[in-house]
């Protein structure tokens, strides 16, 4: 782009020269090269930006495939069971925090039952793990039977008795060998007594039955009666923030490349503004030529990307329409 005093240079050369004529409607030659280098700068910002978009609008479409497919399908599984949206008390982000601390909580608590291997602290560490992720995960999968059942109800029942007597077993097991663990501390006088020990033993006992009974309430809590239903909105709503996100990204590209097209416009504007004044100025009969009432434009093609825009934002509408409707 031209320097404004170089511009001033032109308009006084044009003046001299009566360019353009008064009555001339077709902008000076000068004028159409301001024109022209302000559109290939334009061009440039648009080809700088076009890889990022189509990059984008790539990711894009397969997931508004899947949103649509996956939406007929919610459609579908709502009208037949009457209802469309999960029945759930706990979400599922404080649902997986929760089971987090009661793994966390259950780590030191078996370590010290561990510990009675001998083994070495990682070993023990690594065990005491392994049990501390076993019960709620075990939680887990009761609350789910629990929720849920089964027809007959006795099918679900017999997998949480079994599971709730393993469990159990498994802690009463674990917890024998913590008192006896114990009693060696304490008789090597690291703690009280042996009858001490088996009250601490039997309180670890309690605490572990705790976070069981916990776990299982709050995996009670965070799941749905309809697994079908559950994971059909569940996963709609995983592809919406994923539209979303592809979305924001999108329109800040497109936002930042019609600030920079604003800008090179704007400049040009000035630049020709600036032409037109000096040059009417240096006119012997300061007469303003009819091609200066005309305002120039940057006609760069957005078409394509106008029309991934509309795309884009269209997905807002087609999810709403999609969506099953509430109960």
């Amino acid at each position: 782009m031209y320097k404004k005093s170089q511009v001033g240079q032109n308009a006084k050369i044009d003046a001299k020269n009566n360019i353009p004529g008064i009555n001339d409607e077709n902008p000076s030659q000068f004028e159409q090269e301001l024109m022209a280098m302000a559109r290939h700068e334009a061009r440039q910002v648009t080809s700088k930006y076009g890889p990022q978009l189509e990059k984008l609008n790539g990711q894009h479409k397969p997931l508004l495939k899947d949103y649509q497919r996956i939406s007929k399908d919610y459609d579908a599984h709502a009208a037949k069971i009457e209802r469309s949206e999960p029945s759930v008390e706990l979400s599922r982000g404080k649902y997986y925090v929760l089971m987090f601390l009661f793994v966390l909580g259950e780590i030191p608590m078996n370590s010290l039952a561990f510990a009675v291997f001998g083994e070495s602290q990682i070993f023990t560490w690594i065990m005491a793990l392994g049990v501390a992720v076993a019960i709620p995960w075990i939680a887990h999968a009761v609350g789910i039977l629990l929720k849920r059942g089964s027809t007959p109800w006795w099918k679900s029942g017999i997998g949480v008795a079994a599971l709730f007597f393993l469990t159990i077993a498994g802690l009463l097991a674990i917890g024998y060998v913590r008192v006896q663990y114990l009693g060696d501390l304490a008789d090597a006088e690291a703690v009280g007594s042996f009858g001490s020990s088996k009250f601490i033993g039997a309180a670890f006992v309690g605490l572990n039955l705790v976070i069981l009974a916990a776990a299982t309430l709050c995996s009670y809590f965070a799941h749905d009666e309809d697994p079908m239903l559950e994971h059909l909105h569940r996963r709609t709503n995983q592809i919406n923030k994923s539209m979303r996100t592809i979305e924001a990204k999108h329109n800040e590209i497109l936002t930042e490349q019609q600030q920079e097209i604003n800008r090179i416009h704007q400049e040009a504007q000035e630049l020709i503004y600036h032409y037109r004044k000096i040059n009417q100025r240096e006119r012997p009969d300061h007469t303003k030529p009819k091609s200066f009432e005309k305002e120039h434009e940057i006609d760069v093609d957005f078409e394509q990307q106008e029309n991934t825009k509309e795309l884009l934002n269209a997905t807002t509408a087609l999810r709403r329409s999609a969506a099953p409707s509430k109960k």
